[in-house]
This record gives structure tokens, C-alpha cells and sequence, in this order.
């Protein structure tokens, strides 16, 4: 490769891109909330937690039992008797605004983080 097919503004211009790539990444890392509260909700009601707890709750659905597990400052749907069982692959939800949601058991698990706001409409 010849030393002149890149030009002192083409490193520039490089380093500038890399520069802001890297500070993209910075900022949506930094963002990443501690939830402060995990809202259960289901057709028989909602529950509030101040997080962190460790509780495992058994609610019942439409289709059966649900387990939801809180533990720390997340939680996760442990089991269900959903029958493609996507609410447990989901996995555990660790940052505030996540959600773990069962809907054939219309089971809701939300963690709400520091009360920030999520969207502005007019």
C-alpha cells in the first residue's frame, strides 16, 4: 500500500469517527438505571416491591400457575405453565424499564427505576 493514497484529513477523519463511536458507546452504557421498585401485575391484582427483595411469588392465570422470582434488584418468570414458555427465556430483567411479561397468563413483571422520564408526547 502506497503512502499516499491516505491523506493527512482521511486519518483525521478516521480518528474523529473512532472518537465518536466510542463516546456512542460510552453514553449508552452510562445509562443503564438500578431499578428502585418491581410492580407485579395480574388479573387478580398488582403488587409494588421496594427493591432489593428476595421473594418468590406463585400467581395463578387464566392457564395455570406462574413463579415469579425477585432477588436483588431484578427479577425474573422462574416457571410457567404457558405452553411455549417464552416469559422464561426472556430471562431476568435487571435495569429499570424492563419488563417480563406472560401473556398467556396475563402476567406482567416491570421494574421501575429513579422516577426519569421515558417519552414526552404532545
Amino acid at each position: 500500500m502506497r503512502s499516499d493514497l491516505i491523506k493527512t484529513g482521511d486519518w483525521l477523519l478516521i480518528i474523529f469517527f473512532l472518537f465518536l463511536s466510542g463516546f456512542w458507546l460510552w453514553s449508552t452504557w452510562r445509562k443503564k438505571e438500578s431499578p428502585e421498585e418491581c410492580v407485579v401485575q395480574w388479573q387478580e391484582g398488582t403488587l409494588t416491591f421496594t427493591l432489593p427483595k428476595d421473594t418468590v411469588l406463585i400467581l395463578t392465570g387464566p392457564i395455570g400457575k406462574t413463579v415469579v422470582e425477585i432477588k436483588g434488584r431484578g427479577a425474573r418468570i422462574r416457571d410457567s405453565d404457558c405452553p411455549h414458555k417464552v416469559c422464561v427465556k426472556m430471562g431476568r430483567a435487571e435495569m429499570g424499564g424492563q419488563m417480563v411479561v406472560c401473556a398467556p397468563n396475563r402476567v406482567v413483571v416491570m421494574l421501575k427505576g429513579r422516577g426519569g422520564v421515558d417519552a414526552i408526547t404532545r
